[in-house]
């Protein structure tokens, strides 16, 4: 049975390598984000703003016949300011709500409703934030604890043929790990211990990442809970 993703975030990180790894298995992938990287026969992409609830909500996902199985991956997100909250712009709030929650959840029921006679499996990317205060990090520990809640509602809803992760992909190398290293130590705390995690080689990439959500997506039955780490995942 031939095997589609949605994925939003395909422009870099994590998004991008889960693509390029889907692509490479003779997977059919749809991408939506503001940039792309990715020209292939098996990829069709969208560019849209996240952030943007207005193009979200008029958004129609594609046409996918009942026998396909059909996985939704809300992959993209930003850390937003790394500023203190009374720093922080009010777009700069609204933005992270709207693009770390708000779309994912816009996007799930979508996704519920386009592909209801599917097999189906929903991935959310969450992160270890979702469950620790981190300083300076209110709207991203706040949206990630959120789409923490949201999976594990959506998995009690019950729908029929469907599946439910939300995941911690751990410390990646990625733009967001640059800012957040770059950041000012005034608004910012913790930045030497995320500059100590690069210099020791501690970031995982995201194409080792992309592994390991790949394993998820393969073998469902090996993953009970609704959230974990895929440092918990086991690849062999």
């Amino acid at each position: 049975m031939q095997n589609i993703a949605l994925i939003t975030g395909t422009g870099g990180g994590l998004g991008l390598s889960l693509a390029k790894l889907l692509i490479k298995k003779n997977w059919l992938v749809y991408g939506f984000s503001r940039t792309n990287k990715i020209y292939h026969e098996n990829f069709n992409f969208k560019k849209i703003d996240l952030s943007d609830n207005q193009k979200v909500s008029r958004l129609s996902l594609p046409k996918i016949d009942s026998n396909y199985n059909v996985f939704l991956i809300n992959n993209a997100a930003t850390i937003g300011e790394i500023v203190p909250l009374k720093k922080r712009k009010e777009k700069c709030i609204l933005d992270s709500y709207n693009l770390n929650i708000i779309t994912p959840t816009i996007l799930c029921k979508k996704f519920l409703i386009s592909y209801e006679k599917n097999f189906k499996t929903i991935i959310n990317i969450s992160s270890g934030a979702a469950i620790k205060n981190i300083s300076s990090w209110s709207t991203y520990c706040a949206s990630k604890s959120a789409i923490d809640m949201l999976s594990k509602v959506l998995h009690e809803e019950n729908y029929k043929n469907l599946r439910v992760y939300s995941l911690y992909p751990g410390i990646i190398d990625t733009k967001m790990q640059y800012k957040i290293r770059t950041s000012s130590k005034k608004d910012f705390p913790l930045v030497d211990s995320f500059k100590d995690y690069y210099m020791n080689g501690e970031l995982e990439s995201a194409e080792n990442v992309a592994k390991k959500v790949f394993h998820v997506m393969e073998y469902p039955k090996k993953y009970k809970e609704i959230v974990f780490s895929t440092r918990d995942v086991d690849l062999n």
